[in-house]
């Protein structure tokens, strides 16, 4: 059975959250002016994507910049290749966020993005219907911390421990106060030391590592194996924190200096 219908009655955004929280195994296809594009569900989840010459992920945030179009959603259909692992709600959150920041001018607007239908004005309408507008500045880093190879889970707080945004922890507002603890005797730690004020910690607990970034007006973690080695994620981990800078604007985010402890617990 197939449903068809116009992108200006059901933004694109509006179709994808349909088909995941009623968990349908579909193919939906996309006629835009540009081209076509083509998205498979797999049980409430989006799983593969295909837009001009983009794939994956990429071809769903610039999917979701266009309001003009017919689709067409036929049912039962399993997608040919698994091109993207990622949740849905974090696809949408994560490319809604980009398009405001290209609105704002916090970053270069995607190429191509001139065509009619494409970034629509004011008196056009938005790609999100309405559904997904505010943007959660730590959510955005939780999510770009969660996309680093070998980061299973990551917490962001304010200083009081006050949960701000999570992916994949376990009792994130127990998990919160915990952090806020350890960067506050952290800091403490640092000064009879003479080490300056401590920055990461990194706590061990058996096959698990949990490594925790002081930035002065909030606290990140990270949970990941303790495999993992920092210095491989490392670079990742500073572009989100320059990220979310970015959109704090001045007297935001830190950056990631000063010295590091690393303890176990046992």
């Amino acid at each position: 059975m197939a449903l068809v219908g116009d992108l200006k009655d059901l933004a694109l955004v509006d179709i994808i959250q349909i088909n995941c929280i009623g968990r349908n195994t579909a193919r939906l296809t996309v006629h835009y002016p540009t081209g076509d594009g083509v998205f498979y569900f797999q049980e409430g989840e989006v799983v593969d994507a295909r837009f001009g010459e983009l794939t994956g992920i990429d071809a769903v945030y610039q999917a979701l910049r266009y309001n003009e179009g017919s689709f067409r959603i036929d049912t039962g259909i399993v997608a040919p290749v698994r091109s993207i692992n990622d949740n849905w709600p974090n696809i949408l959150m994560e490319g809604m966020r980009l398009i405001d920041e290209e609105r704002a001018g916090l970053i270069p607007t995607a190429p191509g993005m001139t065509a009619p239908g494409a970034m629509p004005g004011p008196n056009t309408g938005t790609p999100s219907g309405g559904v997904v507008r505010a943007i959660n500045p730590y959510q955005a880093l939780v999510n770009d911390l969660t996309k680093i190879k070998g980061v299973e889970g990551a917490i962001a707080i304010l200083r009081d421990g006050s949960l701000q945004a999570h992916s994949n922890v376990k009792s994130p507002e127990k998990m919160g106060m915990l952090l806020a603890f350890l960067a506050y005797h952290g800091g403490q730690l640092g000064v009879p030391s003479k080490v300056g004020q401590l920055r990461r910690v990194a706590v061990i607990s058996g096959q698990k590592k949990m490594i925790v970034f002081d930035q002065d007006e909030f606290i990140a973690a990270i949970e990941c194996s303790s495999a993992v080695r920092f210095e491989t994620i490392n670079p990742y981990i500073e572009r989100a924190f320059r990220k979310i800078s970015m959109r704090r604007g001045p007297g935001g985010a830190g950056t990631l200096t000063g010295s590091s402890l690393s303890g176990q617990l046992v």
